[in-house]
């Protein structure tokens, strides 16, 4: 195995517990990668807004792929170098369809996510009640109509989330977005996550190797959903969490206890062990 000099965290289900805490030891741990001299950067599904309380636990973390790899950037140079969104017009079309079943849409753009202010204000109809902690709802900004919105806007959007009242509808706006060229991910909380096709957290981390010249053996990856492994294959060493399901367990190369252990510790542990 090469010397590991980049880690990749994913942050819910993985570095915060099961009710979004940040314990100070797994903060050390983060802060222990960089003594040593390993790079953590952040990848996730979050927005940059999403992220605000949590930079303020890690404030010199530097580097992050969020949306789930639409964007990276370099936080200390303000510059983001990497980007592929998802096209206004296939956003358009997947929000207008989504009106017909009873779901809240949420467009990840300009570092925050829009939603509809009835929506967000009912967000237990749709099993989204977690999206006001403090820590996620930094990030949210309340709209009128997410549908106004886009009509309005000229430039594309980072990813759309929807999240449904009825489950059983999910696979029928799964079988509409597969028309167009888009990756989908359903997240840990049974969001459907719409993505331009080729945006995964693979690609953003891979973005990010070229951007810090290190190459993908000598990186390793935390996770514990779906979008993670797309992670776990790009990077050179990867973990995936106790609470994460058989597979994406069974698509890394070791196995971290759950997060409300704070099995974050155990896996830079390893990460330190490997460099």
């Amino acid at each position: 195995m090469a010397k590991i000099k980049l880690a990749a965290l994913d942050v819910d289900g993985t570095l915060v517990r099961s009710d979004l805490t940040l314990s100070p030891a797994v903060i050390r741990a983060v802060q222990s990668l960089e003594d040593a001299g390993v790079t953590a950067a952040i990848v996730t599904g979050r927005s940059m807004g999403e992220l605000t309380h949590f930079r303020k636990a890690l404030p010199w973390l530097r580097y992050f792929v969020v949306s789930n790899g639409a964007t990276a950037l370099d936080a200390e140079a303000n510059n983001a170098f990497y980007q592929r969104h998802l096209p206004l017009a296939i956003a358009r079309a997947v929000e207008r369809e989504a009106r017909k079943y009873s779901v809240m849409t949420e467009v990840y753009a300009d570092g925050v996510s829009y939603v509809g202010r009835d929506c967000w204000e009912h967000s237990g109809r749709y099993t989204a009640e977690f999206l006001h902690h403090p820590s996620l709802a930094a990030g949210r900004v309340p709209v009128e109509s997410v549908g106004d919105l886009l009509d309005a806007r000229k430039s594309d959007v980072e990813k759309l989330y929807i999240s449904f009242e009825d489950l059983a509808d999910l696979p029928k706006l799964e079988t509409f977005c597969r028309r167009y060229p888009v990756d989908l991910v359903l997240s840990i909380h049974n969001g459907l996550e719409v993505n331009q096709r080729g945006v995964e957290k693979g690609s953003g981390l891979l973005a990010l190797c070229g951007y810090l010249g290190v190459s993908p053996e000598e990186t390793a990856a935390v996770g514990d959903g779906d979008a993670d492994v797309a992670m776990f294959r790009a990077a050179g060493l990867s973990i995936a969490m106790e609470n994460a399901n058989e597979t994406v367990r069974g698509s890394a190369s070791l196995v971290a206890p759950h997060n409300d252990s704070d099995g974050a510790i155990w896996a830079i542990e390893q990460i330190l062990a490997a460099r």
